[in-house]
C-alpha cells in the first residue's frame, strides 16, 4: 500500500491574507490509520485536499512545499491518475453522489476510466459486500437513509480499490448506529486490505480506538504528530484547543436550577402541535405520524432519533416549509396554515443541517445583517446587534471573509448567527454539531440557551449527540419511524436502555 510524505507544505486561498496551511512536515507509513483533529477552521479539510490533488489541480490558491505518494509528487501528476490511488469521502454524501441507482453510482468512476464491463460488475458486487449493502444494487439512492447514502459513497470508493482513503467528518450527519457501521467498514478496509487511512473528525472518542497515529492541528500547523500510544498521555493540548478528548471524564449532568426551571414552571405555550401527519409524494409511508405536543416559552427541547426517524421533517413543518398532510401547528396562538411564510420572519428562525442553504451574502457581516436589514431595524440598533452577534459567535475576526471561504463549522456558526440576529421567538436548529469542535459548539449553545431563557423564547434542536441533550435540553422528544416514543425528561430517557435501543441511540 501507500506511504505519504509531506514537506514544508503551505497553502493560501485567493480570498485570504493568512495561509490556511503553514509549513506542515510529516510522514504517513504504509497501512497507517491517522486520526486528524483540531478546532473548527484549523485547516483539516484543506490538508486532506492536498493529499488527493484537489489542491492544486481543482482549487485556486498558492501551494508551496510538496506532498509525495510512494515517492512521487502528487502536484505533478494528472488528477485522473491520483484519483485511482487516493480517494476522499466527503462529510455530506449528497455532495458526491451523482446517479439515480446504487449500481450506477458505484460503477461511475470505473466507467470513466474505461474498465471492462465484466470487471465493473465484479467490482460492484465486491464493493457493495464490503460496505454491507449486498442486494442494494438496483435501489434508488433517493430512497436511502443518510447512513446508507454514506455507505454507497464509500462503496464507490472501494470499487476504485485505492491505496489511500481520506475521510472528512464522515459521521457528522449519522446516528450512533450509522456511525458505528461506517467506522467498522473503514477499520476493516484498513486492517484487512492494508489501505492507508486519514480521517478528519471532531468526534475523537469514536475514532481513537481504531487509529495508529494522531495529528492535532491548530491555525494551519501540526501541534501534535504522535503514535496513539503517546498521543493521549497528556490531554492538556486538546483541552486548550477545545477538542474532544477520548479519555476524558464523562460529562456531568447540568445543574437543575440552570436547566429545569423553565420546564417545571410550564409557562405559556408558544408552540402547539396537534395530530400532525406528513407523507412525501414519492413515499408509501408517513414521515411523521400522529405527533401531538405543546412547547412552552423559555423551554429548550431536543428532538432525537435515528436517521430517517422524522426529525428534520418535523422541524420543517414547524418552520412552515412543509404543509402537514393532516393536523395543525399553532405558534403563539396563530394557526400556521393560515399564515404566509414571509409573515413568520422574525417570529420563527431555522438553521438547516446544511448551512450553505442559508448563506448568500458577500461577507460574514453582511450575512448577519441581512435579516435585520430586511425587517427595517433602525441604523443604531442594526449596528449594535450585528457587532454583538458577531462577538457572541466568535465571528468578529471573520466578518470580512466570504462565507464560502470558511470551514464547514465556521459556515455553520455564520448561519446560526444570521438567524439569531433576528431574535426569533422560536429558534429551530437542525444538527448543531455539524463541523463544530467542542469549544465552539458549547459557546454556540450557551449563547442560544441564555437568550432563550432570559428573553422567554423557545429553542428546538434536532441532534444525535446525547451529551449535548443532557447538558442543554429541558425536555426530549424521541422519534422512531415518524412517531413519538418518549416525551419528557432527558435523564429519565437515557436511563432506559430499552428506550434508547428503540431510538437507535
Amino acid at each position: 500500500m501507500a506511504s505519504i510524505e509531506i514537506e514544508n507544505l503551505r497553502f493560501i486561498y485567493p480570498s485570504r491574507e493568512t495561509p490556511t496551511l503553514l509549513g506542515i512536515t510529516t510522514r504517513v507509513p504504509c497501512g497507517a490509520f491517522v486520526l486528524l483533529t483540531g478546532p473548527t477552521g484549523c485547516g483539516k479539510s484543506t490538508l486532506l485536499r492536498t493529499l488527493n490533488g484537489l489542491i492544486p489541480h481543482a482549487s485556486a490558491g498558492k501551494l508551496t512545499g510538496v506532498v509525495r505518494l510512494n515517492g512521487k509528487d502528487i502536484a505533478s501528476q494528472p488528477l485522473a491518475t491520483i484519483c485511482q490511488q487516493v480517494s476522499l469521502l466527503f462529510q455530506n454524501p449528497d455532495d458526491q453522489l451523482f446517479c439515480t441507482l446504487v449500481e450506477d453510482e458505484v460503477a461511475f468512476g470505473l466507467e470513466n476510466l474505461g474498465f471492462r464491463p465484466e470487471e465493473i460488475k465484479e467490482r460492484i458486487t465486491l464493493a457493495l459486500k464490503q460496505v454491507g449493502l449486498t442486494g442494494f444494487a438496483s435501489r434508488r439512492i433517493s430512497s436511502l437513509s443518510g447512513g446508507e447514502k454514506q455507505r454507497v459513497a464509500l462503496a464507490a470508493i472501494c470499487a476504485m480499490q485505492p491505496q489511500v482513503l481520506l475521510l472528512d467528518e464522515p459521521t457528522s450527519h449519522l446516528d450512533p448506529q450509522g456511525t458505528r457501521d461506517i467506522l467498522n467498514i473503514v477499520n476493516q478496509l484498513n486492517k484487512n486490505l492494508g489501505i492507508t487511512v486519514v480521517l478528519a473528525t471532531h468526534r475523537t472518542r469514536e475514532v481513537a480506538p481504531l487509529c495508529s497515529h494522531v495529528w492535532l492541528m491548530n491555525e494551519g500547523r501540526l501541534r501534535l504528530d504522535l503514535r496513539k500510544v503517546e498521543a493521549f498521555q497528556d490531554t492538556t493540548p486538546y483541552k486548550h484547543l477545545g477538542v474532544q478528548v477520548p479519555v476524558d471524564a464523562p460529562p456531568k449532568s447540568p445543574t437543575p436550577s440552570l436547566k429545569r426551571a423553565s420546564y417545571t414552571a410550564r409557562s405559556e405555550v408558544l408552540l402547539n402541535i396537534q395530530n400532525l401527519r406528513y407523507r412525501y409524494s414519492n413515499s408509501d409511508k408517513d414521515a411523521v405520524c400522529n405527533i401531538s405536543c405543546e412547547v412552552p416559552r423559555g423551554e429548550v427541547l431536543a428532538i432525537m432519533g435515528a436517521n430517517g426517524s422524522g426529525k428534520t421533517t418535523l422541524i420543517h413543518i414547524i418552520a412552515g416549509l412543509l404543509r402537514p398532510s393532516t393536523g395543525a401547528v399553532t405558534i403563539d396562538g396563530k394557526p400556521c396554515g393560515r399564515v404566509k411564510l414571509h409573515q413568520l420572519a422574525g417570529k420563527v428562525g431555522i438553521v438547516f443541517q446544511n448551512p450553505d442553504l442559508l448563506l448568500q451574502a458577500e461577507n460574514v457581516r453582511d450575512e448577519v445583517a441581512f435579516g435585520p436589514k430586511n425587517l427595517k431595524f433602525p441604523a443604531k440598533t442594526l449596528k449594535d446587534r450585528i457587532d454583538k452577534t458577531l462577538t457572541q459567535f466568535d465571528l468578529q475576526n471573520l466578518s470580512s471573509e466570504a462565507p464560502y471561504a470558511l470551514s464547514r463549522g465556521q459556515r455553520q456558526r455564520t448561519a446560526v448567527a444570521s438567524t439569531f440576529s433576528l431574535h426569533p421567538d422560536l429558534f429551530l436548529l437542525d444538527e448543531p454539531t455539524t463541523g463544530q469542535d467542542a469549544q465552539h459548539l458549547h459557546q454556540l449553545m450557551d449563547e442560544l440557551c441564555d437568550e432563550i431563557r432570559q428573553e422567554h423564547k423557545t429553542l428546538i434542536f434536532a441532534t444525535h449527540d446525547t451529551d449535548l441533550t443532557l447538558k442543554y435540553a429541558d425536555r426530549i422528544l424521541l422519534l422512531r419511524n415518524g412517531t413519538v416514543i418518549y416525551d419528557g425528561d432527558p435523564d429519565t430517557a437515557f436511563a432506559d436502555q430499552d428506550l434508547l435501543q428503540q431510538a437507535s441511540l
